[in-house]
């Protein structure tokens, strides 16, 4: 599929690490281009941004990537600007960002990247950079799995943007267990859920061996029980060494104003790595 990375682009120093993302993606991917977009909110001088841009293009060039740049006018707000300069549909993946401290506002909530993941009208990766040192070209990923019984398939896509750079694929897949009854489930229970886990585990691997072909990627996997996801993705994370931690967002599990109690923002608090928040349409 073609496919149009639009990189919203804000002129900020975490637009920037934003920015290696996308580039990186539209290498690894055939015939990918970028459309870097700024709206012309004046949080940062036009001369400053068109510097900015200037310097992103160049490298684009170097590396041999199609990139073109739109600066403009502000419509409304910079969440309608965007949705009117980014087509709907499946062709199109905006690459956003989050925030990168989040002074009691959260770091997804409330932000224009959390209303385009809620929007759906385009394919969205919001992206939380914690390492900039590694330039957007995680080698360690975590990939926690939601049991979806489409498997692997909305996420192959995005798997596959980063897969070229990735040397180790650490699958998680979390069987949610209520909290008043984790500490005294019977032994049968708890190996019936984790073979239900590997079921499905062993599925998802062989999707991703099919797509992956002759790329020698390290592939590993486990099924944990737990009464808190957000909890055992972060200890996976943290044992994995994991350089970035990509998840699909819902409607259920995106924040709301209601944020200090939410997974996702208690994983973009806390995590170690790099974090990506991917939704398919």
């Amino acid at each position: 599929m073609k496919l149009t990375i639009y990189l919203a682009y804000d002129g900020s120093i975490n637009a920037d690490w934003v920015a290696r993302y996308a580039l990186n993606m539209a290498a690894n991917g055939q015939d990918f281009q970028i459309i870097l977009i700024h709206i012309l909110d004046y949080i940062y001088s036009p001369d400053k941004i068109a510097k900015k841009i200037e310097a992103i293009e160049a490298e684009s060039v170097v590396r041999g990537i199609r990139m073109t740049s739109r600066i403009l006018p502000l419509q409304k707000n910079v969440f309608y600007s965007l949705l009117q300069a980014i087509p709907a549909g499946g062709e199109s993946l905006c690459v956003c960002g989050a925030r990168i401290f989040s002074r009691n506002k959260g770091f997804l909530a409330g932000t224009i990247s959390e209303k385009l993941l809620r929007r759906k009208q385009f394919n969205v990766m919001a992206i939380r950079v914690v390492k900039p040192g590694i330039l957007g070209t995680p080698s360690e990923l975590l990939f926690p799995l939601s049991g979806h019984p489409r498997g692997f398939q909305a996420a192959m896509s995005f798997f596959m943007l980063l897969a070229p750079e990735v040397e180790r694929l650490h699958l998680l897949r979390i069987m949610l267990v209520s909290s008043l009854w984790f500490q005294y489930m019977p032994v049968t229970i708890v190996q019936s859920l984790k073979t239900k886990g590997y079921s499905y585990v062993n599925g998802v691997l062989k999707e991703i061996r099919q797509q992956l072909g002759e790329n020698n990627i390290y592939l590993d996997a486990k099924v944990v029980l737990s009464d808190d996801w957000a909890k055992e993705i972060l200890i996976h994370a943290s044992n994995t060494r994991a350089q970035m931690i990509l998840m699909g967002a819902s409607d259920r599990n995106l924040p709301s104003r209601y944020f200090y109690g939410n997974k996702i923002e208690q994983i973009l608090r806390r995590s170690p790595c790099d974090v990506g928040i991917y939704r398919k349409i």
